[in-house]
């Protein structure tokens, strides 16, 4: 049903349009004032800027989900029970993603600030921020299914396209993302985070080595003939 070029050329575009989201929003966390403690990171969240960026990439993962549904369509092609499998683990990234973008959203961005303003009470402060904290711990905490899910959707994706040349951009993305998130969570779940700088770095240029190639191939991909 997905696996047709109209569907292809839409989640070509959605890629490319993740690209663009990901790019403001390196460009918002370099043009925001630096937030020193937890209340100016609090009374930070509700400024236009990054309300767009948070919004945007709440937004940005209905339209993943839509991209990986077309992409394992393809996959589908090759190998059926794979590509569900792997539907089934990028679905949950993109379940998981929009629920924490949601709550960051709606909760610490817009209405713990405003509850922060409007009250001069000492205690309430505290809980507030403690409401702040306790996002972030949680937040944490996610990632790992998160991040779990999305890697075994992209090794799954990979051994459902196979070793076929026509799929090689696809594999490049799905496997580079693969290690991108093996090498993640070895780092913030096992080793503890001593890489955090070099990965901000080289987060957004993984994005473009990742996506522009899905954007690509998915461009590029041909309905096979009926047999």
């Amino acid at each position: 049903m997905f696996d047709t070029p109209r569907h292809r050329r839409i989640a070509a575009v959605v890629a490319l349009i993740y690209v663009a989201v990901q790019s403001f929003q390196w460009y918002v966390f370099g043009h925001l004032p630096e937030a020193g403690d937890p209340v100016q990171q609090l009374l930070q969240g509700p400024h236009p800027l990054n309300l767009a960026r948070a919004t945007s990439m709440l937004l940005s993962f209905f339209g993943l989900a839509y991209l990986f549904l077309v992409a394992c369509g393809i996959a589908w092609r090759r190998n059926p029970a794979l590509a569900v499998l792997a539907f089934l683990g990028f679905f949950v990234f993109c379940l998981l993603e929009v629920h924490l973008r949601a709550v960051e959203l709606f909760h610490v961005y817009l209405a713990l600030p405003e509850q922060y303003r409007a009250t001069t009470d000492t205690a309430e402060h505290a809980r507030i921020l403690a409401a702040q904290g306790s996002f972030q711990s949680v937040q944490y905490a996610l990632y790992f299914p998160l991040g779990l899910s999305w890697l075994l959707g992209s090794v799954l994706a990979c051994l459902a396209l196979g070793r076929d040349r026509m799929h090689w951009l696809a594999l490049w993305a799905f496997g580079l993302n693969a290690v991108r998130l093996f090498l993640r969570m070895i780092d913030s779940y096992l080793i503890g985070p001593k890489f955090d700088a070099l990965y901000g770095t080289l987060y957004l240029p993984l994005v473009y080595l990742s996506f522009v190639p899905l954007a690509i191939w998915l461009w590029r991909q041909k309905t096979p003939p009926s047999s």
